[in-house]
């Protein structure tokens, strides 16, 4: 009996396909989980940037905002951007104080926005008004007497339309987050001026 040693060339190029489409897979599951972990960052530092605001707003006895506003991002993809606005006697411009906290967020390609305040969805502006000379009013408002309008922002994959994540915040600055279609909020506690 004589026994052949070695493999022959398909099993070999068998082998290579079952390691190339598990690399794939594996590839493509980093990948979406690395999307979701920055939707999930970015939406955590609205929140708290924008709960600081109102406590900021009722300190100082001046207004701010947030502008949505279109963008390209290094790649040239259509993004979502977040700008913090203050009411100044210039008009709205960057907040003076904390530059380093008031930084803008930008969501992955891959995701879009749907933005809604007091039940009236909300487009984001042209990119060109995000620059803050342009002194454009901020669609969502954070008042000096410590209140809001109610909104909800969800975030959807752009290829699928599916919902990844929601914000919803009442007038009083309280913001709940949750991944999905779930009811169960993300949050371990409630962000409240």
């Amino acid at each position: 009996m004589g026994c052949s040693q070695g493999f022959s060339l398909i099993e070999m190029l068998v082998v290579l396909f079952v390691i190339v489409l598990m690399t794939s897979l594996v590839t493509l599951n980093v990948n979406s989980g690395a999307s979701d972990r920055i939707v999930q960052e970015r939406l955590e530092t609205l929140t708290a940037v924008a709960a600081y605001a109102l406590d900021e707003a009722q300190f100082s006895g001046t207004d701010f905002g947030v502008l949505f506003a279109n963008a390209a991002n290094e790649r040239g993809e259509p993004v979502v951007t977040i700008h913090w606005r203050q009411r100044l006697q210039a008009g709205w411009r960057q907040p003076q104080r904390s530059p380093e906290l008031f930084t803008e967020l930008e969501f992955p390609a891959d995701t879009r926005l749907q933005i809604s305040l007091d039940d009236v969805e909300i487009l984001p502006v042209a990119a060109d008004a995000a620059d803050p000379r342009a002194g454009i009013t901020p669609q969502w408002l954070l008042s000096a007497s410590g209140e809001t309008q109610a909104g909800e922002l969800l975030i959807r994959s752009v290829d699928d339309d599916e919902l990844l994540f929601r914000l919803v915040w009442d007038p009083l600055g309280r913001f709940e987050q949750y991944r999905g279609q779930d009811d169960a909020s993300m949050n371990d506690y409630v962000f409240a001026p």
